[in-house]
């Protein structure tokens, strides 16, 4: 069986207090324009 994935686009405030709230147990795809935001999204 697989692992239920979010696919989180816009590394903001906002998507990230989504992406925590709908995320818990699931993995989570982060991207961004600028791949600075996308990896400090994905480091916290």
């Amino acid at each position: 069986m697989g692992k239920d994935v979010i696919l989180w686009a816009g590394a903001g405030q906002i998507g990230m207090a989504v992406a925590r709230r709908i995320g818990t147990g699931k993995k989570i795809v982060v991207g961004d324009k600028k791949l600075e935001n996308a990896e400090s999204a994905a480091n916290l």
